[in-house]
């Protein structure tokens, strides 16, 4: 195996939206453009801003050229960042194919989006796992927190 890290080009956001949307299929089971009409578009427009301003990066692990996962991180705007200067980083759309799964391709996707965090000045970086992400989270030294959520809808 000869894995490699790399950004994402801007002109291949389209190609992450059919990845996001095969991650949320196989962990929720349901159809997003179903779910949630135009999201494609907010995606490619969150992502490639971000990408365009430095603030956000999409990450391909590739195994000789061939895709193999892919991870997002950007840099969260919040009271913290702008009043405290301690920015933080959010990483999401972390996947890798079952096939390709416990190779390490994960760990190098992390190890990379906490690299450009870290480049970036942020002070900590946080996630949501799904179930099956949080031993390797754990294992990268990310720890639970006193996060507590209210869902309006």
């Amino acid at each position: 195996m000869s894995l490699a890290v790399r950004q994402a080009r801007a002109d291949e956001l389209p190609r992450t939206v059919d990845i996001r949307l095969a991650m949320i299929r196989e962990i929720d089971g349901f159809d997003l453009d179903e779910r949630r009409p135009g999201w494609r578009e907010r995606y490619t427009d969150f992502y490639g801003d971000g990408m365009a301003a430095g603030t956000a990066a999409v990450l391909f692990a590739e195994d000789d050229g061939a895709f193999a996962g892919m991870a997002c991180v950007y840099v969260l705007r919040n009271h913290r960042s702008e009043i405290f200067s301690e920015p933080s980083a959010i990483v999401s759309n972390v996947y890798v194919p079952p096939e390709r799964r416990r190779q390490g391709i994960a760990t190098a996707l992390m190890r990379a989006a906490v690299g450009w965090a870290r480049e970036r000045g942020c002070v900590v970086v946080r996630l949501r796992s799904s179930e099956g992400g949080q031993p390797l989270y754990e294992a990268l030294g990310f720890s639970r927190t006193a996060e507590f959520e209210l869902r309006l809808t």
